[in-house]
């Protein structure tokens, strides 16, 4: 029987006295790639921040293989293989594209570890040789988006929570980051992408969860259809 990676049952989360999310109850597996949809508000941030331990639950549970982790810090969970994209990407714009690359990894003592790593995701992503020594202010929307992922993959996460990372990119970058994600998935980890729009049916996926007003009120097995609500993304 295939076992979850990530089990989330009936959470509930949210900030100070105010409830986002409600009742949400989802099973990620390894080896797959899941869409969160919902617009604005609907909780889509919240619950990737709350997988990833930067919220913290208020009632329900959550667990990593089996294991409870609803207390568990971001550094732990960083450990145990869970890795936030966010969606402002957070890159450090006084740095250069390799020590952003590096920055979630500045306290591991491997350096032989990190420099394979870094030479298997400059093979994966070329502009990180070809810019590696430039501010990454001076990359396009898309290699930003590739540069916060790349800096996620340096943890090696067999969990990938990636926040709305089609905004601000054009639809061929879009395109491109859709099929990383699937590429990853058929690599071994779980990869769970937020986004505002509609998935396009040519994206690949394997589930669709709508989230409106910190709910789940939809779940299929297919991706690109054109729920209520949801504009198709460009």
């Amino acid at each position: 029987m295939r076992m979850p990676l990530l089990q989330i049952e009936s959470l509930a989360a949210g900030y100070g006295k105010s409830d986002v999310l409600d009742d949400i109850s989802v099973a990620l597996f390894p080896g797959s790639l899941a869409y969160v949809l919902g617009a604005g508000g609907a909780g889509k941030t919240t619950l990737l921040m709350t997988i990833a331990g930067l919220v913290r639950p208020k009632r329900g549970a959550i667990r990593l293989d089996g294991e409870d982790i609803r207390r568990k810090r971001p550094s732990e969970l960083l450990a145990r293989g869970i890795a936030y994209v966010p969606r402002n990407r957070l890159l450090f714009s006084s740095l250069s594209v390799r020590d952003n690359l590096l920055a979630g990894v500045w306290r591991e003592t491997d350096r032989p570890r990190i420099e394979a790593d870094v030479a298997r995701l400059t093979q994966r992503f070329p502009f990180l040789a070809t810019c590696g020594g430039q501010s990454a202010t001076r990359l396009t929307n898309g290699e930003r988006q590739l540069l916060a992922i790349a800096r996620a993959l340096m943890t090696r996460p067999r969990l990938l929570l990636l926040d709305d990372p089609f905004d601000a990119l054009a639809p061929l970058e879009a395109e491109r980051v859709a099929r990383l994600g699937a590429e990853l998935a058929a690599e071994g980890a779980a990869v769970v992408i937020a986004q505002r729009n509609a998935t396009p049916a040519a994206w690949p996926g394997e589930q669709a969860y709508l989230l409106d007003g910190g709910r789940l009120c939809r779940s299929e097995p297919c991706i690109g259809r054109s729920w209520p609500g949801l504009a198709a993304s460009p």
